[in-house]
């Protein structure tokens, strides 16, 4: 069970907003920094789809934060930056517990934004 002394590093979440690109077509804009919150990173081991994850260059991650209203709006468009390194990870799925006290967020790190 992840208590709050886990939550140990600061993870910035981040998405993008649609630009009109003037011919009527959309692109996306600058990654931007909507809110931040203390986390637990976990890197997860010892199943061969995580293993053959490293291999291919790209790692698997479990990221918990405490439950807030702000999470009600992410979803897998979104990263999540590490406050601290500078990590840029993909989420992948967003999984409330039962109480809705932690999030836990697959992420991974190595592939393309």
């Amino acid at each position: 069970m992840t208590g709050s002394g886990d939550l140990r590093e600061v993870i910035e979440m981040q998405t993008r907003e649609l630009i009109d690109d003037g011919a009527g077509n959309e692109q996306a804009g600058p990654w931007e920094t909507v809110w931040s919150a203390p986390a637990r990173i976990h890197i997860l081991r010892g199943t061969e789809a995580v293993m053959a994850g490293r291999l291919a260059g790209k790692q698997t991650i479990a990221i918990t934060i405490r439950w807030q209203p702000e999470v009600a709006t992410l979803d897998t468009t979104w990263r999540a930056i590490n406050g601290r390194t500078g990590d840029e990870f993909n989420i992948r799925s967003i999984e409330p517990d039962e109480r809705k006290a932690f999030v836990n967020l697959l992420v991974e790190k190595g592939v393309a934004t």
